[in-house]
C-alpha cells in the first residue's frame, strides 16, 4: 500500500524522504510518477517498486525510489545496486533510495551503509521506520497527510488513541483514499483492535449518516470499480502475453518452456509491454527478458 500511496500522490515520496533525512524538502517540487522501467533493459526482479522524479532548486530533476521492506532480504541489495546505478548512469543525476519499514527491527537492519559482497558499491538507504513517523493526535494531523497517518497507525498499532484518531478521520477524507486507506489500516490490526475501532466508528453520527456507513458505501462503490478494473487488467495481460509469444515466434525466436512459464506468470502489463517492444528488435530471446 505505501507504493500505491506514492502512485496516487507522488508528492508523498518527498514527505517520506524528508522524514528519513530529518529535513524539509524546500525547493523540491513537481513530483511525478515515473515508469519503474524507465527504458532500462532490466529483468522484472530488478525493477523498483515505485519511482518518482522531482525538480530540485537548480531546475534539474532527481529520482526518488520508494521500496517497502517487511523483512531483511539479501537479494534486494543486488536489485537496488542494479537499479540505483542504472538510473544514475543513464540520467547523470542524483538518485535517492527510500526504504519504508513498519517494524523497528527491520528498519534498524536497513538503516546503515550496505555493500554487496565483494563489491566497491556502497548503498546508503534513507530508512523511514516507526521512529520517524510522527504520531497524529488530531483529525487535522491526519488530513494533512492521510498516507503518513495510516502508516503511523499501523507502525504504532499498540497505541489505540492513534489508531482511533486515524481510523475515524478516514471518514473525513473527501476522495476515495478514505475507504481505501481505512481498509488497509483495518487489515493490519489485530482482531481485538479491529473490534474496538469498528465500535467507535459506529458511534460517529454526522447529520446524514454515520462515519462507518459513509465509508462502507464508498468502499462498496470502489470494490465494484476495482473488480471491473481487475477483469480488464487480466484481459490486457492475457492479450499482451499472447502478442509477445506471437511476435517471438514470427521472428523465429521461439521461447523456451521456462520463458513461456515466465510470460504466463507475469501479471504486470507494463513489463509485458516492455518485453513486446524488445521482442521487435531482439536477436535472441535472452535479450527480451534482460538475461543477455
Amino acid at each position: 500500500m505505501p507504493l500505491e500511496m506514492t502512485r496516487r500522490r507522488p508528492a508523498f515520496a518527498l514527505e517520506l524522504l524528508a522524514l528519513g533525512l530529518k529535513a524539509h524538502p524546500d525547493g523540491y517540487h513537481d513530483a511525478r510518477l515515473e515508469s519503474v522501467e524507465l527504458n532500462e533493459r532490466l529483468p522484472a526482479e530488478y525493477m523498483a517498486d515505485s519511482v518518482i522524479s522531482v525538480e530540485g532548486p537548480d531546475g534539474g530533476r532527481r529520482f526518488v525510489i520508494v521500496e517497502v521492506q517487511r523483512a531483511w532480504d539479501d537479494r534486494k541489495v543486488w536489485s537496488w545496486a542494479a537499479y540505483v546505478g542504472g538510473l544514475m548512469g543513464r540520467h547523470r543525476c542524483a538518485v535517492l533510495l527510500v526504504v519504508v519499514c513498519l517494524n523497528k527491527a527491520v528498519a534498524a537492519r536497513y538503516d546503515r551503509p550496505i555493500m554487496p559482497t565483494d563489491s566497491c558499491m556502497l548503498l546508503r538507504p534513507v530508512v523511514v521506520g516507526p521512529d520517524q513517523l510522527p504520531l497524529p493526535r488530531t483529525t487535522e494531523d491526519v488530513l494533512a497527510s492521510p498516507e503518513l497517518a495510516v502508516l503511523c497507525a499501523i507502525a504504532h498499532s499498540d497505541d489505540f488513541d492513534v489508531v482511533a484518531t486515524v481510523g475515524t478521520a478516514m471518514a473525513e477524507v473527501e476522495d476515495d483514499r478514505g475507504p481505501v486507506y481505512y481498509d488497509y489500516l483495518y487489515g493490519h490490526l489485530a482482531e481485538p483492535v479491529r473490534a474496538r475501532l469498528e465500535e467507535i466508528m459506529s458511534t460517529i453520527t454526522p447529520e446524514t449518516e454515520s462515519g462507518i456507513e459513509r465509508l462502507m458505501r464508498r468502499r462498496e462503490a470502489i470494490a465494484e470499480a476495482r473488480a471491473e478494473a481487475r477483469a480488464e487488467a487480466r484481459a490486457e495481460v492475457h492479450t499482451k502475453a499472447e502478442m509477445l509469444v506471437l511476435v517471438l515466434e514470427a521472428r523465429g525466436l521461439a521461447p523456451s518452456p521456462s520463458q513461456r512459464e515466465r510470460i504466463a506468470s507475469c501479471t504486470d502489463p507494463e513489463v509485458l509491454t516492455a518485453w513486446v517492444a524488445r521482442a521487435a528488435t531482439a536477436t535472441a530471446t535472452a535479450e527480451v527478458f534482460g538475461d543477455g
